[in-house]
């Protein structure tokens, strides 16, 4: 019996930020899963999120990312020509508006003009800021993390 050369195996580049929803990812690289499956994967730790992701695929940098779908819908309106395949959470996150056992701040309404904390400009927090502001009627400033303003 004569075996025939393996193919090339396919390369994947994929991004994901450095969270706990992408342990599968990790571990079936851990396991030579992809090998397996003839697919060379090269996994990227992004921790600067979603805004970057968006940027590594619109450079081509990366094939995939798992990453925020607001921020993709967003970076997408503004030009980006990626798309979105498929969800890989069916709930969406649960974002709230914490302040400090000391805050004098009982209320939504006592936020307007108080800077909100964000990990990163675009980021989902960033967005969660935004449509919070923007649900209570707040005009918010895109490029500034004061998003109750």
């Amino acid at each position: 019996m004569i075996k025939e050369p393996a193919s090339e195996p396919i390369t994947l580049r994929i991004a994901g930020v450095p969270e706990h929803f992408n342990l599968p990812w990790l571990l079936a690289l851990e396991r030579r899963a992809f090998v397996r499956a003839n697919i060379e994967l090269k996994w990227n730790t992004v921790p600067e999120g979603t805004g970057r992701m968006c940027a590594m695929l619109n450079s081509g940098e990366v094939d995939l990312a798992v990453l925020v779908t607001e921020g993709a819908v967003r970076d997408i309106l503004r030009g980006n020509p990626c798309r979105i395949v498929g969800s890989y959470v069916d709930t969406p996150l649960t974002w709230g508006v914490h302040v400090g056992t000391n805050s004098t701040i009982v209320s939504a309404s006592e936020l307007q003009g108080v800077p909100f904390a964000i990990s990163r400009l675009n980021s989902g927090s960033h967005l969660a800021a935004m449509a919070y502001a923007q649900a209570h009627g707040w005009t918010p400033k895109e490029t500034e993390p004061r998003c109750g303003e």
